[in-house]
């Protein structure tokens, strides 16, 4: 779809407070206020597998789409921002009148559950084919649900937008009817390495230090691999490399051996519940770390996250955020979108409802420019999608400067400075502060990072 057509989307002026602190600079990024998933009681109860999450006009044409998140599980409040993202966005496209081109057809979300793991993402994405009959799927967050999931869809021949996992396997297994919109695991470990480059130059560092910890899934694994190759580009020095099995209650023996290992930098990748039992772990443990804990996202990036921990727990880390996070600041329609999302799910908006809202929209644009629910003509649909960020376009809520697919069928604009976002946490709030431009004036980051005896 090209830029031109997708401008011809009405606003639905949603009438909401204009008054939301996002981040310290950019608004306030409200990931450290946010309440997880808890207050979200009415997302919950229509986040049922198989419900729809949006019922559809009594008269009219109705097009199903699959809503594949991992809803309870490890990645349960993460899963539940995804949804609540997509359906915050459906709600306002069947408020604009639906699917021109289909006569104003209402779009139905029907939401299911991955429980968090592979072969029940793929159980979960079956039914949504033969029982539900989707005309397509969104989802499915975890790298090894996008995977296991994607393949049902392309057996059945039925378009599948994966949002979230970023393995290379998503996309690289020559399925036409698996695409991407979001980052891959090079993307992110780059930008953390591109912002390390920066700082080096800015503090005179010659070389780094740098100790991994990863949970040993192939997403953990994958962003160890690719921040040690780019390490070894720079002759940086690894100190540590340490796979843990998620799930653990204390993680006290892998924080011990940070320590004991003296780096200069640690890399870290886990999802919530592991993020929390991590990150107390090195604070309990007065791990001092002087160019900083660095996440690529996960469990650093849930409300949920910072909704348990207390804000010395994290402060200074570095977060590699999925989003442009000064947006909210930038643009009117985002600040109504993130004040909709704290009035009607109960936390201030994150990158996963970005992404949420982001890839339902896309899919709407396919249906959108296809006119039918037909599945070749969905899948080339989805194919030809150009959209281009200018400010005011309502689908790009995660702050791409464009959505174009390659060969691959991975859009092409999602990464380094037009995805996302590097911050650290200061005094409890997220400051952006690279590339330069998801940044504001002012903004600086706090390092070295003051050792605990003098904190």
């Amino acid at each position: 779809m090209r830029k031109e057509k997708v401008k011809r989307l009405l606003s639905l002026g949603l009438v909401v407070a204009m008054t939301v602190s996002m981040i310290t600079g950019c608004g306030n990024s409200g990931a450290g206020n946010g309440t997880g998933t808890g207050e979200s009681s009415a997302a919950s109860e229509a986040s049922k597998e198989g419900e729809a999450a949006e019922t559809p006009a009594a008269s009219g044409d109705v097009v199903k789409i699959g809503s594949l998140w991992p809803l309870t599980g490890g990645s349960a409040t993460i899963g539940q921002q995804h949804a609540d993202g997509a359906e915050a966005a459906i709600k306002e496209i069947n408020a604009n009148g639906g699917i021109k081109s289909m006569g104003g057809a209402q779009i139905q979300l029907v939401v299911a559950d991955t429980e968090t793991a592979a072969d029940k993402a793929s159980v979960a994405c079956e039914r949504l084919i033969t029982d539900d009959k989707v005309s397509m799927i969104i989802g499915a967050y975890n790298s090894t649900c996008c995977i296991s999931s994607s393949e049902v869809a392309q057996k059945y021949s039925i378009p599948f937008i994966s949002q979230g996992g970023v393995a290379t396997a998503v996309t690289d297994r020559g399925y036409d009817y698996v695409y991407r919109i979001n980052n891959t695991a090079t993307y992110d470990v780059l930008e953390m390495i591109t912002a390390l480059d920066t700082i080096c130059e800015e503090n005179d560092l010659d070389t780094l230090t740098y100790a991994l910890v990863y949970e040993n899934s192939d997403w953990g694994a994958d962003n160890a691999r690719i921040w040690k190759e780019a390490a070894d580009e720079r002759g940086w020095t690894c100190v540590l490399d340490e796979p843990v099995t998620n799930g653990q209650a204390d993680m006290t023996s892998q924080v011990l051996k940070v320590k004991d290992s003296g780096a200069d930098v640690l890399n870290v990748s886990f999802y919530t519940d592991d993020s929390i039992v991590f990150a107390n772990a090195v604070y309990a443990n007065q791990v001092d770390l002087p160019w900083g804990v660095w996440s690529v996202g996960g469990g650093w990036q849930d409300a949920a996250f910072f909704e348990a921990l207390d804000q010395e727990v994290y402060n200074y880390h570095f977060v590699q955020e999925d989003w442009d996070m000064c947006g909210v600041q930038n643009h009117e329609w985002i600040q109504e979108v993130a004040a909709n999302c704290k009035d009607t799910y109960g936390y201030e908006m994150t990158s996963f409802f970005a992404q949420g809202w982001t890839v339902a929209y896309v899919a709407y644009y396919a249906l959108e420019a296809a006119g039918t629910t037909d599945p070749e003509a969905l899948r080339d649909a989805i194919k030809g999608i150009e959209l281009y960020n200018d400010g005011e376009d309502r689908a790009l809520l995660s702050g791409y400067s464009a959505i174009v697919f390659d060969d691959k069928n991975q859009n092409t604009f999602a990464g380094g400075a037009t995805g996302g976002t590097i911050v650290q946490y200061q005094d409890g709030a997220a400051v952006p502060l690279y590339p330069a431009e998801h940044s504001v004036e002012g903004n600086t980051p706090i390092l070295p990072i003051p050792s605990f005896s003098e904190r």
